[in-house]
C-alpha cells in the first residue's frame, strides 16, 4: 500500500510542476509580447525611450531562453536569440526590419508556449 502512496505522490508532484511550467510560459510569453509592443510604439514615435525600451526587452529575453533552455531546443532559442540580437542595431539605423525581427520574436516565444502544451495536435 505503501507503493501505491508513493507513486500517487510522484504523480502529483508531476502534473503540479508540469501544470507550473505551462504557466510559467504563458506568462512570460505575455509578458514579452507587451515589452514588444511598446518597443514597437515607442520606435514609431522615434521616443527617446525606445532605445531603454529594446534593451529591456533583450535582456528579458535572455533570462527567459536562460529559463527555457532547459525545456527547448537551442536551434530554436539560438533563432530568436538572434532576431533579439538584431534589434538595438536596427532601430539605430532605422531599418524597417526591427519591425519583422520582433514578430519573429513574438511568434517564437508563442511556438515555444504552444508547443508545450498537452494536447494531441489536430491532424
Amino acid at each position: 500500500m505503501k507503493r501505491l502512496w508513493v507513486c500517487c505522490a510522484i504523480l502529483a508532484v508531476m502534473l503540479v510542476m508540469a501544470s507550473s511550467w505551462v504557466y510559467y510560459l504563458k506568462k512570460s510569453s505575455e509578458r514579452l509580447s507587451l515589452m514588444i509592443d511598446e518597443a514597437e510604439q515607442l520606435a514609431e514615435q522615434r521616443s527617446p525611450k525606445a532605445a531603454e525600451a529594446i534593451g529591456e526587452l533583450c535582456s528579458y529575453w535572455d533570462s527567459f531562453a536562460s529559463t527555457a533552455a532547459f525545456f527547448e531546443s537551442s536551434a530554436t532559442l539560438m533563432s530568436i536569440s538572434d532576431s533579439a540580437a538584431k534589434l538595438e542595431y536596427l532601430y539605430a539605423k532605422d531599418n524597417d526590419e526591427f519591425f519583422s525581427e520582433c514578430e519573429v520574436i513574438r511568434s517564437g516565444a508563442d511556438r515555444i508556449f504552444r508547443s508545450n502544451l498537452p494536447f494531441l495536435p489536430n491532424r
